[in-house]
């Protein structure tokens, strides 16, 4: 398979995988930072066993693990706090604002994102925000939280990339779960008992949406740009809506569903664009 094909399949893939993570959030009597304490505990034990197979050298991890570590852990907890003190609709729409702020990034970095990555990433935040109807706002509080989550996550995402690309997915996926979990390691003791009690939801949380997860975040990041990966992820919060409509009943009003179309052929755009590009610039 085409390594862009691939990563795109795999970013796609990862996008609806991670669009359970709110419902986790929401329905787990455990508090935010306590969840984020296990999923980053329990990732960075499924990704050791694999980074011990691998030639790798501390030394060479230990940048950007306290560079992306700490920006992982913020992201995290400012992310499921938004969403407990507003909504799944509310905290998510606020933390997916991040593609903006890659864009203002890419901006200051000198790079100037072409006029369809601009009208696409706007237009999946529009669609966006008819989905989730973010209106309903209940805390100001909640509100910082989440664009202090889309801000780091958009550092993560532009600053990781140069490192993914020299270290690979694996490598700064491990470094940055590791500072991540030493972090929050006494939240995560903590919150023990629930782990025990709960281990099929903190294995699938921790081992799946967080390892390998992360994992696959980064090698898709080795090929395609930030700006490219930050559109795709829009299928993230639109997974949460549509598993909350089956799962809990609800019905999509004629708005969330304009959203939910425009989201989507807004993912399609992207791969679109960027496979009629890319071809074209080889020649």
């Amino acid at each position: 398979m085409n390594p862009t094909i691939k990563a795109y399949s795999g970013i796609v893939l990862l996008a609806i995988s991670w669009g359970t993570i709110p419902l986790i959030i929401r329905t787990s009597d455990i508090s935010s930072i306590g969840l984020v304490g296990i999923r980053t505990f329990l990732g960075t034990l499924f990704l050791s066993t694999l980074v011990i197979r691998k030639d790798f050298n501390l030394k060479e991890l230990l940048k950007p693990g306290l560079i992306l570590g700490p920006l992982l852990a913020i992201h995290w907890v400012t992310m499921f706090e938004s969403i407990e003190l507003n909504s799944i609709a509310v905290g998510i729409g606020l933390v997916f604002s991040y593609p903006l702020f890659v864009l203002l990034i890419e901006f200051l970095r000198g790079n100037k994102p072409k006029v369809y990555q601009v009208a696409l990433i706007c237009g999946g935040f529009f669609g966006l925000y008819n989905l989730l109807d973010i209106s309903n706002i209940k805390s100001l509080e909640g509100v910082i939280y989440g664009l202090v989550s889309a801000i780091s996550l958009s550092l993560i995402i532009t600053i990781g990339e140069s490192y993914s690309s020299k270290l690979g997915g694996l490598k700064v996926a491990f470094a940055q779960l590791l500072v991540a979990a030493l972090i929050l390691i006494n939240f995560t003791y903590e919150s023990k008992d629930w782990l025990v009690k709960n281990i099929e939801v903190s294995m699938f949380l921790g081992f799946f949406l967080t390892g390998v997860g992360l994992m696959t975040y980064w090698y898709v990041v080795k090929i395609i740009k930030p700006i490219a990966v930050s559109t795709i992820s829009y299928l993230e919060p639109v997974t949460g809506v549509v598993l909350g409509a089956i799962l809990l009943s609800e019905t999509l009003t004629l708005r969330q569903s304009v959203g939910f179309i425009l989201v989507v052929f807004v993912g399609i755009g992207q791969i679109y664009f960027d496979s009629r590009i890319k071809p074209a610039s080889k020649v």
